[in-house]
């Protein structure tokens, strides 16, 4: 009971923002006599499922995106439906497409699945052309309901939830330096700044509310080396009082007893607190930059499998005469949703499983024959829960989603055997989960493997930019941590889905990512007082990991050094340096 209500407590803007999104269009249309148009007018309303928790300002313009596709998809995917063979081809350019913008933007679950969704529905609903425009307004005004709730409902343009995970990031650095936990704790610290990033870039933050991130970045680097550096814990009565300050705005000078490095960051994070600094803008990342980058990411097979495969499963279904083939084909979408063949297995089953309970509690409710309102209402309520519960048990939130696809349906339809729908619903998931994992095994199997050392040279280079900016051609290195923080986000991801995808337990562990994640986390700390290294020896060391991240990039064996990767004084650095050679001349060898 505590977990369901902490559960409430943290989410339930979330599902009153999508149960009224997609519930509203639905209420209107059968309040006003015209249930179909509800229910057309709700798949413009799925939009607002999109934007989470994320600043306001960037939520609406997500929403907003996402509605205006919805818009354009529909009225052409009842246009192409005429002919079987085009609205295949229609709907799997849609899930490719949708998927590619959804990965490279980073847009976060449910990504492309309501789109392909809102397509592969409208694909059995074929109409002329004044049909297609009529619903092209239906959905544009479902889309421009799902903007007003975004606006109304879920957090403000406030950065405060963002900057405190900083802050309390960095407060975990520092306790559980000189501890097992330490290496834990710098990983979560990277990540969580790596968000802060993204906040500050879509709140569009101001020069005021730039302050706070600014003396927490200024503190995690220190925090990094300290972490790194302590051979015990750090004696709290020298930092947290110091610490507690800062993170409440307070510029206090530091305890004189704390560690050097500390000491010289809380005064340099003091100083940006006090009043009349200016603190430069966060750089602004730009959606064609992100597109670009992402055709030589493992986004591209990936939106290529969700493309193919959702065109196979709606072909499949149509030569198999099935009611409703686009069933099969939203299935397959939702299983391949999983980045690694681990997820899309444990997807299937709780797909499956989800599905069954789901037609379950839709044939109980309709077989008490209720009202269009009530299968309108009993719909909002099934999102909202939905939206809570799917992160965390997806066959739950499965299980109530079901009902949704079976309530636009009944309405646009309110004279069909909505018995024979929840049959064939249950036959057409089965067979869609069945054929995603087997597509999943032959379309590209080893895509995200194959990209792997591509995503290495860009974290080596990254590093090697950032250290080349801090020690011999000194520049803005706001952009430079951005990067590495990007590019560390991209690495660890990549990583995961390669392990995940392996079914032979024989494969031979990376040993590569985790010199890079060191060396990473080692760029992005600042050891304050420690004297800067020589120059030469900085070129000598940058110049091996510019010929290393070409061997990667090239998949070449490593490269004879010319020199050996030391840098003089910072010996953490020279150890990651040479676990990266070692674990290059392991995959050499192999």
């Amino acid at each position: 009971m505590q977990w369901l209500i902490a559960l409430v407590r943290a989410r339930w803007h979330l599902g009153l923002r999508a149960a009224l999104s997609i519930g509203l269009p639905m209420v209107i249309g059968v309040l006003i006599g015209r249930a179909d148009w509800g229910a057309l007018a709700s798949m413009g309303g799925l939009a607002g499922v999109y934007g989470g928790d994320t600043p306001r300002r960037h939520r609406v313009r997500l929403v907003g995106a996402v509605g205006l596709a919805m818009a354009i998809i529909v009225p052409a995917s009842s246009l192409c439906a005429h002919v079987t063979w085009v609205s295949v081809l229609y709907v799997g350019l849609v899930a490719g497409g949708a998927s590619f913008c959804c990965l490279a933007l980073r847009v976060p679950p449910p990504r492309e699945y309501l789109i392909v969704l809102a397509a592969l529905v409208t694909t059995g609903m074929p109409s002329d052309l004044g049909g297609a425009l009529r619903e092209c307004g239906l959905v544009a005004a479902g889309a421009v309901i799902s903007i007003g709730v975004t606006i109304v409902i879920g957090p403000r343009d406030s950065l405060t939830p963002a900057v405190d995970r900083a802050w309390s990031a960095v407060g975990d650095l520092l306790r559980t330096a000189g501890t097992p936990e330490a290496g834990g704790a710098r990983s979560r610290a990277v990540a969580t700044f790596a968000h802060l990033r993204d906040a500050l870039w879509q709140a569009g933050a101001g020069p005021d509310e730039l302050l706070s991130p600014a003396a927490a970045e200024i503190v995690f680097m220190a925090a990094i080396s300290a972490s790194i550096d302590a051979r015990g814990p750090l004696d709290a009565a020298t930092w947290e009082p110091t610490f507690n300050n800062l993170r409440a705005g307070k510029p206090t000078p530091p305890n004189p007893h704390a560690q050097p490095g500390l000491r010289a960051a809380f005064t340099a994070a003091a100083d940006v607190l006090r009043p009349g600094v200016e603190v430069a803008e966060p750089e602004k990342i730009g959606v064609v930059e992100l597109l670009r980058e992402a055709r030589h990411s493992a986004a591209f097979p990936a939106a290529a499998r969700i493309g193919v495969s959702v065109a196979i499963g709606a072909a499949l279904g149509h030569s198999l005469g099935l009611a409703h083939a686009y069933w099969v084909a939203l299935t397959v979408a939702a299983v391949l949703l999983g980045t690694n063949l681990t997820v899309v297995v444990r997807r299937t089953w709780h797909r499956i499983a989800g599905t069954i309970v789901g037609v379950g509690i839709a044939a109980a409710i309709f077989s008490t024959h209720p009202t269009s309102l009530t299968v309108a209402l009993v719909a909002l309520a099934a999102q909202f829960v939905a939206e809570l519960v799917m992160p965390f048990v997806y066959a739950v939130g499965v299980s109530l989603i079901t009902f949704i696809p079976m309530a636009l349906y009944h309405l646009a339809n309110p004279g069909s055997d909505i018995g024979t729908a929840l049959g064939a619903r249950l036959l057409d998931t089965v067979i869609g989960a069945a054929l995603a994992v087997v597509l999943r095994f032959v379309l590209w199997p080893k895509a995200t493997a194959a990209r792997l050392p591509q995503v290495q040279a860009a974290t080596l280079r990254a590093i090697t930019d950032l250290l080349r900016g801090r020690w011999l051609a000194p520049t803005q290195l706001e952009p430079l941590r951005r990067d590495v923080h990007r590019r560390w986000v991209a690495l660890h991801n990549v990583t995961e889905d390669v392990a995940a995808d392996q079914v032979r337990g024989d494969q031979r562990p990376d040993e590569i990512t985790p010199a890079l994640d060191e060396l990473a986390i080692l760029s992005l700390g600042v050891p304050f007082g420690r004297p800067k290294p020589q120059p030469e020896d900085v070129e000598a060391l940058l110049k091996e990991f510019d010929r290393i991240a070409d061997s990667l990039q090239d998949g070449a064996p490593l490269p004879t050094l010319t020199e050996p990767l030391v840098l003089p004084g910072y010996p953490r650095i020279s150890a990651a340096a040479q676990l990266l050679v070692s674990a290059l001349e392991d995959r050499s060898g192999s």
